[in-house]
């Protein structure tokens, strides 16, 4: 545990009693999930290469194994039946080859002729800049994962463009398969570093090795100085594309994070390099939630899984080495055109033997737990968890029509520089709404009616046991993770 880890480490044998020592340290953590997926070991950041592949479910992930900060980028790997229970698949790619020097960044999966694709940017930094490149590794059925002997399939990023472009979502369409790249674009001179306004790159190809660039989609939305981890998935007809944008201005309730995450819905037309858009907003209104990738589960169900964290955060556990996870697996829809998600039917399955209660307190012992009760939006309400001294907020304002999520009574205090609240507007939502929370101890997820709205965030409390106040008699239905 005292061997020094510089950024740009990559795997190989020698770390593996550094790891092993770190592994046994962090299963002593007070604030470990059950369901959520996380690092055994060092960072976990966005969700790669998500896809439903020879009977079961495979989620890469970025992952810096050594240390809790932000460093040489590996593909982590892990398999389910079921979206809930996850078995650790260990090392999925390893940046030792010399065209991703820097890391395996980030990238999504396709299955093609009984073989997984997995495509992904290989970082590649020079002297005085970056110089983008993708790469692709094949992972047969028996999970052997192999790197295309030609790397990278794409060098460099069209005139005029950063040489910040990344994160391949690569899908079929029309016969012919199409690559999306996140990117930016200069208006004036070219230098290193961002662009000035964010760009989405579309390339073509015949056989996923050969890509031809195609131009840029034209997007009819504020596009930041960056548009990272696009994904595109199609729900009742309509194409529902993610992107994460770098750059967004705050609004009054909205983009209040570091980075924000989008969902558009319309129509995308490959051959003009169009988005016909019908709605947009933002994905999530909570204060850890970024880079989510889109993918088809069993029997092309559309899901998706967010990182549950936003750039360079400082939490209170930063020490134990140790950091962010994955949200839950999410089922999709759209409701009045508008995206809704909500966790997996399988995850919904594991919170049995149900309790419901009508009180104003309610005390639980594990902080496992699924709770759902309804808040009249007529009335201003305030629900408390945690204890006197430590504790978070729900608030419902019913002059102002918006939801709150408050981390400013907790004692481990959390990203302080990036305000303590998170609000979203409420109008639209019946005059009942549902409230659920999947509590997976430092992980929480909020969703009113059903994923109309959704807050996904952490919290460190000192207790196990939560006490739960609400501001007046509530009928309450809760059942412990078994």
């Amino acid at each position: 545990m005292n061997k020094k880890v510089e950024k740009y480490t990559y795997y190989t044998a020698e770390w593996q009693g550094h790891l092993s020592e770190l592994e046994e340290k962090i299963k002593k953590s007070n604030y470990l999930p059950k369901y959520h997926l996380y690092p055994k070991t060092g960072l976990m950041n966005d969700p790669n290469g998500l896809s439903y592949f020879n009977g079961k479910y495979h989620v890469f992930y970025q992952w810096f194994p050594f240390d809790s900060f932000h460093g040489m980028k590996h593909w982590g790997h892990a398999t389910s039946e079921d979206l809930v229970k996850f078995k650790d698949e260990g090392f999925a790619l390893i940046p030792n080859e010399e065209y991703e020097k820097n890391g395996s960044y980030s990238g999504n999966a396709l299955e093609y002729n009984d073989e997984l694709y997995l495509f992904y940017t290989a970082n590649y930094k020079t002297d005085t800049s970056k110089l983008a490149k993708q790469a692709l590794a094949i992972m047969d059925k028996k999970g052997t994962i192999t790197k295309y002997q030609k790397n990278p399939i794409i060098t460099g990023a069209p005139e005029g463009f950063s040489q910040e472009l990344r994160d391949p979502f690569v899908f079929e369409r029309n016969g012919s398969f199409y690559m999306l790249l996140g990117g930016g674009r200069f208006l004036d001179t070219e230098r290193s570093g961002f662009g000035d306004i964010g760009e989405l790159l579309l390339y073509k190809s015949a056989n996923l090795f050969d890509w031809t660039y195609q131009g840029t989609i034209d997007l009819p939305i504020e596009k930041g100085y960056m548009l990272e981890c696009p994904s595109l998935v199609t729900i009742d007809g309509k194409d529902v594309l993610f992107l994460s944008p770098m750059g967004y201005e705050k609004e009054r309730y909205r983009y209040q994070n570091r980075f924000a995450s989008i969902y558009l819905v319309g129509q995308l037309d490959v051959e003009t390099r169009t988005f016909v858009m019908d709605h947009m907003d933002e994905l999530d209104a909570g204060f850890d939630y970024y880079a989510p990738q889109s993918f088809y589960g069993k029997n092309q169900l559309p899901l998706t899984f967010g990182w549950f964290g936003c750039g360079e955060q400082v939490y209170p556990i930063d020490d134990e080495g140790w950091k962010h996870g994955l949200t839950t697996a999410q089922e999709m829809r759209l409701v009045d055109g508008k995206l809704v998600r909500f966790p997996s039917q399988e995850l919904q399955e594991y919170f049995t033997e149900k309790q419901t209660i009508k009180a104003e307190k309610l005390t639980l012992e594990q902080p496992y737990y699924h709770l759902q009760f309804e808040l009249n939006k007529g009335q201003d309400s305030t629900i408390c968890f945690g204890t006197n001294d430590d504790f978070w907020q729900l608030n419902l304002d019913e002059k102002k029509q918006t939801v709150t999520i408050d981390r400013g009574h907790l004692t481990k205090k959390i990203d302080h520089d990036y305000g303590m609240k998170r609000t979203c507007e409420i109008a639209e939502l019946a005059n009942n709404i549902i409230v659920d929370l999947f509590v997976d101890n430092s992980f929480i997820e909020v969703y009113l009616n059903k994923g109309e709205r959704v807050f996904s965030f952490r919290v460190f409390l000192k207790s196990e046991q939560t006490t739960i106040s609400f501001s007046k008699e509530t009928e309450i239905t809760w059942a412990y993770f078994e």
